[in-house]
């Protein structure tokens, strides 16, 4: 089991696309199953009736999210399946996905979810052998995107940039790791060529021409049941039949203030220099940010709690939570 992990807008959807060209790899993105059941479920030794039953019932609510021709994840069947353990169980599903074009077992399955950035620790207890790529942006044009980009999340410079450092500290903490392979998103789109091989390498299979090859499909692939969600799918998706550019490289010189570069890299800076990112301007206090900016560092504060909060809940009370989510936005 591989993980992508780093906070999103930062390449990781171009990635997943890239690695789920090869033969031998499956990369699922986004349909964050290993950590949701895994507080209940991670020490089983044999086959669970009930964790089948919860997973399918999570299943079928998350394909209602998904672009069904580019993402089906719905028709697992469970009696069959064969495990021990719970990466065992998880492997076993993930071999039923089909990704594009990719279906059946493969030799890799690769986890895209940025929210398992802040889980490094417990997926290592579930699974001693994973591995972790560790996708990184510079945190200036991080921080523009996200205000650009309306999900769910605030769009406010000074929440972005805590939150963004939040995300970083926990990579510093693990980039020199064994299991780990650290990958930047200006590396990744200036020499896609070289990164790829790398990562291949990381990965332990061949190098693969495909993993470049373009997919054809019309707008209608990407509608989801879900219909409130239609907008942001077909914006998550749609570049991903497009040419691997630079353009989104060092968009913050032009687009922001030098205010709002200080400020950025004031809160930001002693985690990005770690990954090679280095500061423009002359930063402030840390701390006296903090001070400044106290709304918005404790909802970004918040935002880090609650995903551990939720980790802790009883599946069955998540899948309720997930599915009244769902209801409620309709």
């Amino acid at each position: 089991m591989v993980y992508i992990i780093g906070i999103g807008r930062s390449g990781s959807t171009l990635l997943t696309y890239l690695l789920n060209n090869h033969p031998e790899i499956k990369a699922v993105p986004e349909v964050p199953l290993v950590l949701f059941f895994a507080n209940d479920f991670q020490n089983i030794q044999k086959k669970s009736i009930e964790l089948e039953k919860y997973t399918k019932e999570y299943l079928d609510t998350m394909q209602l999210m998904r672009p069904k021709a580019l993402v089906s994840i719905s028709n697992v069947v469970f009696e069959d399946l064969e495990y021990e353990t719970y990466s065992g169980f998880y492997n076993k599903v993930f071999e039923q996905f089909q990704i594009i074009d990719s279906k059946g077992a493969k030799k890799v399955y690769v986890d895209k979810n940025p929210q398992y950035s802040l889980f490094i620790p417990e997926l290592r207890r579930i699974d001693s052998i994973a591995k972790f790529i560790l996708l990184v942006r510079d945190y200036r044009d991080n921080v523009l995107s996200r205000n650009k980009k309306q999900n769910n999340k605030p769009t406010n410079l000074a929440y972005n940039a805590f939150r963004n450092r939040f995300f970083l500290k926990e990579l510093a903490k693990n980039k020199n790791h064994k299991d780990c392979f650290v990958l930047t998103y200006e590396d990744l789109v200036t020499f896609p060529r070289e990164k790829i091989t790398e990562v291949c390498n990381f990965l332990n299979v061949p190098f693969d021409e495909d993993v470049f090859k373009q997919i054809e499909y019309n707008s209608n692939d990407l509608d989801v049941e879900f219909n409130p969600l239609n907008d942001f799918v077909h914006a998550h998706f749609s570049l991903l039949n497009k040419p691997i550019t630079t353009n989104a490289v060092g968009k913050w010189k032009k687009e922001l203030k030098e205010s709002e570069v200080q400020l950025i890299e004031s809160i930001c800076n002693d985690y990005g220099v770690q990954f090679g990112y280095h500061k423009s301007t002359r930063t402030k206090n840390y701390y006296w940010l903090i001070l400044l900016y106290l709304p918005q560092f404790l909802l970004a504060k918040w935002h880090i709690w609650k995903g551990k909060i939720i980790y802790k809940i009883p599946s069955k009370i998540k899948l309720k939570r997930l599915k009244r989510k769902l209801q409620n936005s309709i």
